[in-house]
């Protein structure tokens, strides 16, 4: 018995540095269509918004803002489009495993008491957060973080809450949720253990 807590002491002590996560999700930030002038629209059903489809009725847009507008340190995505009405939005289907969780992170922004709009955030169809609303009335943007499990792949959706003005996201991210050790750390972890048994070999 002694011996087990021993072991047990010697393992617990090894702290194990976790691999920086690279988000699942292509173009989060919103940074890859980089904007010259204070916005670009892309229509429902265009490819040209780097990672993303374009979803919602016919006719419908979504616009990248360039950073400094309406106050914003960076681009973002208004998924209200020109027409601020409900239902446009954007996806993304992501390279998800079966049984494993996930953890879904995103900045919403709705530009403090001016404006009204909300963010609707869906996985597969399931809705995760309606009317999600920004800080205000500070006109900063409020992180949103929520869980899912996996059962393959994994579309998650975005889409404008209501007929509103200025439903913007920004820095999505998708990583799984028990992050695995470096290879590294494991390494050191198992030479730890096998000296720990040498020397309560050779004892």
């Amino acid at each position: 018995m002694k011996f087990v807590a021993r072991l047990a002491v010697a393992v617990s002590a090894v702290v194990l540095p976790f691999a920086a996560q690279a988000s699942l999700v292509v173009n989060g930030t919103f940074e890859a269509n980089v904007l010259t002038s204070g916005h670009a629209n892309y229509n429902v059903g265009s490819t040209g918004l780097t990672g993303w489809n374009v979803v919602g009725p016919s006719g419908r847009n979504v616009t990248l803002t360039k950073n400094g507008y309406l106050g914003q340190s960076t681009q973002q995505l208004d998924l209200s489009g020109t027409s601020d009405i409900a239902g446009s939005g954007i996806e993304q289907t992501l390279s998800t495993q079966v049984g494993k969780k996930y953890t879904v992170s995103f900045d919403v922004y709705t530009g403090g008491t001016t404006y009204n709009g909300g963010v609707n955030f869906l996985v597969n169809g399931t809705s995760f957060g309606t009317n999600l609303q920004g800080n205000e009335p500070g006109n900063t943007t409020k992180r949103y973080s929520y869980e899912f499990t996996a059962t393959g792949a994994s579309t998650i959706k975005f889409l404008t809450y209501t007929n509103g003005l200025v439903s913007h996201i920004d820095n999505v991210s998708v990583v799984a949720s028990n992050p695995v050790p470096e290879p590294a750390s494991l390494a050191v972890l198992g030479l730890g253990a096998l000296g720990f048994f040498r020397r309560r070999k050779s004892a």
